[in-house]
């Protein structure tokens, strides 16, 4: 099939590299004159991407975290990973380039037009009619928009990072939880060696006003900031419409424990790819990652009514070497089998299920 992708993030350049190795003509516009930059992402990444060569855009890797909250500090031992995200983008773009897909430069999606996509390069119109179209441009897609895919319930959060100065544990990051902190999430400090850290934050509303708090509480010596949207996971979001696919922040497929999205991006791109080369049924194929995403939102509209209070009980409980034992077993990006295991370790973590109704 003919297919053009639009967007060129690494959703868009996963997508592209699976399909054109299994024989199809792929063709990725970006509005952008290069991918990577502007950073609008930690990169963090759990040891799930121990699939992934990331040699070359390594840039740190801990040992574990550590938590924070009004009452409580706790650690946990946890394998992750610290990337370079501009190269880690273009690993991934190298990566579909090789397996032949034409990656166009400068060129923005404008709209539709019966059955034509506008592109727009410079100042020329281009008229493209692909078989399929992939929208990978983001939470503020203007496929998404073109195609009317949004539901209109869907949220998102501002996320606010910065490069700064300072002295670092650069074995372990931390996170830090409180109503005064960050309402509704949690602020970070991901450091990269031990002089310089990523530290930010992300929230529904005044996310500068928390920022600057955090920053000027923590003395930090900024550098370079940065800032984004993060797509809420929407279960009665659209994912397909006539031709068109929503992929990755353009379908909101986040976690809404922690707004990771490269995880449940990729696998939905991979689930997507096995469909259309093998005839499935992909709304049926995509229930086991729709699940694990509706779990991720269940606990947050639970964490979402915790007082500080309830943060300090819910680590006193976390901070057992049972719960532990447990949690080093698995990573974030499944919730259900930690979710079963913790309770059945230590039943007082159903307190916090008065916060489900």
């Amino acid at each position: 099939m003919n297919i053009a992708i639009i967007g060129a993030g690494p959703i868009g350049c996963y997508a592209g590299y699976l399909l054109a190795k299994t024989g199809h003509q792929i063709s990725i516009y970006e509005k952008k004159a290069q991918i990577g930059l502007p950073i609008q992402c930690t990169g963090l990444l759990t040891s799930d991407f121990d699939m992934f060569d990331l040699d070359s855009c390594l840039v740190n890797t801990f040992n574990g975290l550590e938590i924070n909250t009004s009452q409580q500090k706790i650690k946990l031992t946890q394998k992750e990973y610290l990337v370079c995200r501009e190269k880690f983008d273009l690993h991934l773009l190298e990566l579909a380039q090789q397996a032949g897909v034409k990656v166009y430069f400068n060129h923005s999606f404008v709209g539709k037009d019966n059955g034509s996509l506008i592109i727009k390069h410079k100042d020329q119109e281009i008229r493209i009619q692909p078989n399929l179209v992939l929208a990978a441009d983001g939470p503020l897609s203007p496929v998404a928009k073109a195609y009317h895919f949004y539901h209109p319930q869907r949220k998102n959060y501002l996320g606010i990072q910065a490069t700064v100065e300072g002295n670092f544990n650069s074995q372990a990051y931390h996170t830090y939880f409180g109503k005064d902190i960050c309402p509704g999430l949690f602020a970070w400090i991901v450091p990269e060696s031990p002089t310089t850290a990523r530290v930010g934050l992300a929230v529904r509303k005044n996310a500068r006003a928390y920022f600057n708090q955090f920053i000027e509480k923590n003395n930090f010596e900024v550098e370079v900031i940065q800032a984004g949207i993060i797509p809420l996971y929407h279960p009665k979001q659209k994912l397909k419409q006539d031709n068109c696919y929503l992929l990755g922040d353009a379908a909101g497929f986040v976690k809404a424990t922690t707004l990771g999205g490269l995880i449940p991006g990729m696998k939905q791109v991979e689930i997507l790819v096995d469909c259309l080369n093998h005839n499935k049924d992909y709304h049926q194929e995509l229930k086991p990652l729709k699940r694990k995403l509706w779990l991720h939102l269940q606990i947050r509209k639970v964490l979402n009514k915790f007082s500080d209070r309830d943060y300090n009980k819910l680590f006193f409980l976390i901070n057992q070497p049972k719960i532990k034992r447990v949690m080093q077993q698995h990573t974030r990006d499944n919730p259900l089998p930690l979710l079963i295991k913790t309770l059945l370790k230590e039943p007082r973590f159903l307190y916090f299920m008065k916060y489900l109704f």
